[in-house]
């Protein structure tokens, strides 16, 4: 019996030493993201009270603006196929790295909507525009900006959703076994950039407008702080639940366009019936053969719909 419990103590010992072992060795390979790894970066950097935010402006500073708000995981570079086609068309386009994501910081700290919210409007105020802009998300990206525009109307002429979250989607076990504290943050920590990197690398996340989609993604898994922002984000943020927003949206009078791909697996086409449901205003553009990757994989068929849309002079009543 002794030898037994013996054995079973040196089992124990052994894989509490592999656990943090796999945990130090995948921290100890992660980088800074300073300045030397943002010269590497297009754009410009913008100083907020919570960290550097890495901004890019596109077309002409006299131009209306569209301000295109990123999802979950992939940065700003997932509209590279959407910026000529609206440059094109006469508008100016702010895109942005969110905290946590690309070259901008990562702070230790919540990653709620009201961050996201702080980040964008304080971006907005750090650049000097103060006219009403229009804002088009993209998945998690969605969801932000029909936040901040259920909170500040006044800052906002129209909306775009692409694929947007918000809604209902079932983020199943694994969502719940990534916010339990300590096991979460190992297991993201140590299977985390394998995981994401064959998500990415599945042929529904891939188009043509990034043919190097992996290769950027990797880049960016490999600097401290990006699965930390990713699991905080899923813990924090409401990525399924604001409902209440949707509605104030339409309450507001907010023009609203939301563009869905119809083989979406990661937020299902049938949330653009739920979004009717909460506001009814809002209009809905499907593209048939698209999946949740349509600003890259399906570029021309997103500007098609987009492009008249944010173009709209009539400015409805509030």
């Amino acid at each position: 019996m002794k030898l037994a419990i013996r054995i079973a103590g040196v089992i124990v010992l052994l894989l509490a030493v592999a656990v943090i072992g796999s945990y130090v060795h995948a921290r100890s390979s992660l980088l800074p993201l300073d300045d030397e790894a943002r010269t590497a970066a297009p754009g410009s950097f913008a100083s907020l009270p919570e960290g550097r935010v890495h901004y890019t402006l596109h077309g002409p500073a006299e131009a209306p603006l569209s301000v295109l708000v990123h999802g979950f995981s992939t940065p700003s570079f997932v509209f590279n196929g959407l910026i000529e086609p609206l440059t094109k068309a006469g508008r100016r386009v702010l895109t942005y790295d969110h905290f946590g994501r690309g070259f901008s910081d990562r702070p230790d700290d919540a990653y709620d909507a009201a961050r996201y919210e702080r980040q964008l409007l304080g971006l907005l105020d750090v650049l000097e525009i103060r006219d009403p802009v229009d804002l088009v998300g993209y998945s998690m990206g969605g969801a932000i900006v029909t936040y901040v525009a259920a909170r500040h109307p006044d800052r906002v002429r129209r909306v775009g959703l692409l694929a947007p979250a918000g809604l209902s989607v079932d983020a199943g076990s694994s969502a719940e076994l990534l916010a339990t504290p300590v096991v979460g943050e190992w297991l993201l920590t140590v299977f985390g950039k394998n995981i994401l990197l064959d998500i990415m690398s599945q042929p529904e996340n891939q188009g043509r407008a990034l043919p190097d989609l992996v290769e950027r993604y990797a880049e960016q898994l490999q600097y401290e702080g990006y699965l930390r922002a990713l699991r905080r984000t899923m813990i924090d943020f409401p990525m399924w639940d604001m409902h209440d927003d949707f509605a104030a949206v339409g309450r507001h009078g907010i023009p609203v366009l939301s563009i869905w791909g119809k083989l979406d697996q990661t937020i299902p086409i049938a949330n653009a019936t739920e979004l009717q449901r909460v506001n009814p205003n809002a209009d809905i553009e499907v593209i048939e053969n698209g999946t949740h990757a349509i600003t890259y994989s399906e570029p021309e068929q997103v500007a098609a719909a987009l492009v008249p849309f944010l173009s709209a002079r009539a400015e409805p009543p509030r």
